[in-house]
């Protein structure tokens, strides 16, 4: 059995658990609205930043790095629906934060990263404030069900005998 690179595991679960946290920080947000959690805003749009750094390293070192090649059990369709979730999810990672980005930016709040404030890239429009929020709210949950769909996947390889979980942990 081939392993990803040290780097690339590590880089899966910090992004994995940077997710977690905004998909939690996400929904107690938006769900507690009246006690303006304000806080949490901030939070969510740091980590989410830093989530996309990450994201970002990650893809070049798996674009430079050594990537295990698909396991003797995989048949045809396992591996076209592991490459397509895989290119999904990589894809989310970074629509997701950019989407939060421009929408904290068009609903006229900037985005700091930790404390450290970041350029606003799109002015105040209230004309698509509602859209951009429906296509980061969207964007999420397309990325909760996909992330759902790749864990079901490796529970289902488990479930058979195969140790796929191994390659990233």
């Amino acid at each position: 059995m081939q392993k990803y690179g040290a780097q690339l595991r590590i880089l899966h679960w910090l992004i994995f658990v940077g997710f977690t946290a905004l998909f939690v920080v996400g929904f107690f947000m938006t769900e507690f609205k009246e006690a303006e959690p304000w806080h949490l805003y901030n939070l969510h749009k740091s980590v989410g930043v830093l989530v996309l750094l990450l994201a970002m390293l990650r893809l070049f070192t798996r674009a430079t790095g050594n990537v295990p090649t698909a396991e003797a059990f995989m048949t045809t369709k396992d591996e076209k629906v592991a490459k397509i979730t895989q290119y999904l999810l990589y894809a989310l990672m970074f629509i997701a934060p950019v989407s939060g980005y421009i929408m904290s930016n068009i609903h006229g709040h900037a985005v700091k990263f930790f404390g450290l404030s970041l350029p606003t890239l799109f002015a105040k429009n209230p004309v698509l404030e509602d859209f951009s929020h429906e296509a980061h709210e969207i964007t999420a949950y397309v990325f909760l069900a996909v992330i759902v769909l790749h864990i079901f996947g490796v529970i289902v390889h488990h479930a058979k005998g195969h140790e796929i979980l191994r390659r990233i942990t």
